[in-house]
């Protein structure tokens, strides 16, 4: 039968035993100073000096019993977190928690200083953030984008793995639609340039192959750098994989998506629209 304890005799017993040295400092300082001034005891030199050393050697243990008290209690927390650690962490993080949905790119394009973009089109994307992305090139934000070459095998590639078997139609169609409103972006570009110095820059390349995954990367090489990446599927588009990278956080393999958008670029070259363009913005696709 478990024995019941007032709350208060508890912390009662707690504050004495965690303060036992001090409490014993304080009252052995109190009765050589009652002995004095209260009874008028005569008080030797070498009594005074025994009370002075046994109480500097009871403010000694009081520290030493404090400072074990203090590591105890690290020792205890420091496991407490390890345990936490392993009972959150024992094999490895949940893909779960890993994998994410497509988070929303209003923010990250109003505030980047560099944009990179590739995907296999990228229709939707820079359909639905031609405006953030046209006011980002005015305020020096440099701009590169990048899709595959609709004339490469990279459709065909795609036709392949797509769930569609007329899937090269429609990414050439897709790809029609994002070199279009590239242009009008890439004329608005050029306009800007001449009445402002502030200008950013615009890089439009084609891909002779298609990529496994797409990157969208805002602030690439800057500490506060994200990138966010699609894997893309085979013969299904029910869900999409995604999963996002913070310089800060995620190390080398930061890193290495960065590197991964560079050795495509460097694959792709570069393209340019031709002179007669539209002179109004293409309406937006889903």
């Amino acid at each position: 039968m478990i024995e019941y304890r007032p709350k208060w005799l508890v912390n009662l017993t707690s504050f004495l035993i965690d303060n036992l040295a001090v409490l014993v400092t304080i009252g052995y300082a109190s009765y050589v100073i009652y002995r004095k001034a209260v009874l008028g005891s005569a008080v030797t030199t070498d009594d005074l000096l025994t009370a002075i050393l046994a109480v500097l050697g009871l403010l000694a243990i009081s520290e030493i019993v404090e400072r074990y008290r203090k590591l105890t209690s690290i020792e205890k927390s420091s496991k407490n977190v390890e345990s936490l650690l392993k009972s959150q962490f024992a094999d490895r993080p949940s893909a779960i928690t890993f994998f994410e949905k497509m988070p929303s790119l209003e923010t990250y394009t109003q505030n980047a200083n560099s944009i990179d973009l590739c995907g296999l089109t990228l229709t939707s994307t820079v359909n639905k953030q031609f405006s953030n992305i046209r006011e980002r090139l005015k305020q020096g934000t440099n701009v590169r984008l990048l899709i595959v070459d609709p004339d490469s095998l990279a459709l065909e590639m795609s036709s392949l793995r797509s769930e569609t078997p007329d899937g090269g139609v429609y990414f050439r169609k897709r790809i029609e639609a994002s070199l279009q409103d590239m242009a009008y972006l890439y004329k608005s570009w050029k306009e800007s340039q001449e009445n402002s110095t502030k200008n950013g820059s615009l890089s439009i390349s084609l891909l002779p192959y298609a990529p496994s995954f797409s990157i969208l990367m805002f602030n690439g090489n800057q500490p506060n750098g994200m990138i966010i990446v699609e894997l893309y599927a085979h013969k299904t588009y029910m869900e999409t994989v995604v999963f996002t990278l913070t310089s800060q956080r995620d190390g080398n393999w930061y890193d290495y998506f960065v590197n991964q958008f560079e050795v495509m670029w460097k694959d792709a070259k570069e393209w340019k629209p031709i002179q007669q363009e539209p002179t109004d913005k293409p309406m937006q696709t889903e």
